[in-house]
């Protein structure tokens, strides 16, 4: 088997017991030492809490709870947004992040703050070398990941492997994103994540990472391999893993299961199947994918004078929608 998935509906309101028994399925006091030193890392493509976007403050606050019971040294981590658009400091302001320091003793802090290096891995017999925070390398016991699973009108989709994106200490992130596939593998190679809880209470169809239609899904998905969760949230989603770039590119290279069966589950998917997702990218989301894949226009719309302007003027024509669409 090439990694374990866990994956369980819950009811709102009530995510302690299905979390924890996530992790129980999971065998995760084999994974977090005790008293080990844990780094989380949500997703915060947003300031505040947006459903479907951001990671929800009640499933970070499920996972600490059940964290403390074995190790005190929690830090949940992130970076600033691209370009200084918020701070991380504003998005644990907006996720609540205050209160579980306060009412459960754990720690945040902005990877921007921490010292860093480059690291070079190797993917497919090639050199990768990616900036990260030195502590996630050489401090952390157990670095976990809580993504939101998505459609992505830059990457297809933004699963398991895509979250540790923003371990970048950069906000010109999107300075890499040329060499996106490589760089990302490589990020996970160097940050080995050991347990990755997938906040499926909304998934986000047709668009993204920052709007689209929310799927109310009410769905845990719990692994110890970004692969293997990766793989099970695409099956759920009804996306070919061929059709992603990087996932087509970390099969090949070993670090995502080919296939469900080679996944050791714990209840058949498809009961928790959901209506086929599909990518809608507009003219602009093509302009930026192009940009994308060009180190050239990358520089132009990110780093020269003629950026602020160029967003300014994308930013007037965006049109995001919220619409809430249940799956069932």
């Amino acid at each position: 088997m090439s990694g374990r998935a866990y994956i369980s509906r819950f009811t709102p309101g009530e995510l302690d017991g299905p979390v924890e028994a996530a992790l129980e399925w999971l065998d995760w006091e084999s994974i977090v030492p005790s008293q080990g030193r844990v780094y989380i890392k949500p997703n915060f493509t947003y300031p505040h809490f947006k459903p479907g976007v951001t990671t929800s403050p009640a499933m970070i606050e499920a996972l600490v709870k059940a964290l403390k019971s074995r190790t005190d040294r929690i830090t949940v981590v992130e970076s600033d947004g691209g370009a200084h658009a918020w701070s991380a400091d504003e998005a644990f302001e907006g996720h609540n992040l205050p209160d579980l320091v306060q009412r459960y003793g754990i720690t945040t802090a902005n990877l921007m703050n921490m010292p860093r290096e480059d690291v070079t891995v190797e993917i497919d017999k090639k050199q990768v070398t990616v900036p990260l925070p030195s502590p996630l390398l050489h401090e952390a016991d157990v670095f976990i990941s809580m993504p939101v699973p998505k459609m992505h009108v830059m990457t297809g989709v933004s699963l398991g492997f895509k979250n540790q994106w923003g371990c970048i200490p950069d906000v010109k992130r999107l300075k890499y994103h040329h060499r996106f596939t490589p760089s990302i593998l490589a990020i996970n190679k160097a940050l080995r994540p050991g347990l990755l809880l997938f906040d499926g209470t909304h998934f986000l169809d047709r668009s993204g990472p920052m709007d689209g239609d929310l799927v109310n899904a009410n769905l845990i998905v719990a692994s110890d391999s970004p692969g293997a969760g990766s793989l099970v949230c695409a099956q759920l989603m009804g996306i070919d893993p061929m059709s992603i770039a990087h996932l087509k590119e970390a099969i090949r290279v070993g670090m995502m299961p080919p296939n469900v069966d080679d996944v050791e589950l714990n209840a058949e998917l498809g009961q928790f199947q959901l209506s086929p997702f599909r990518l809608e990218r507009t003219l602009l989301n093509y302009v930026a994918l192009y940009a994308f894949h060009s180190r050239l226009s990358t520089w132009f719309l990110y780093n020269s004078r003629f950026a602020k302007p160029v967003h300014q003027l994308m930013n007037l024509v965006r049109k995001p929608s919220t619409e809430i669409t249940p799956y069932w």
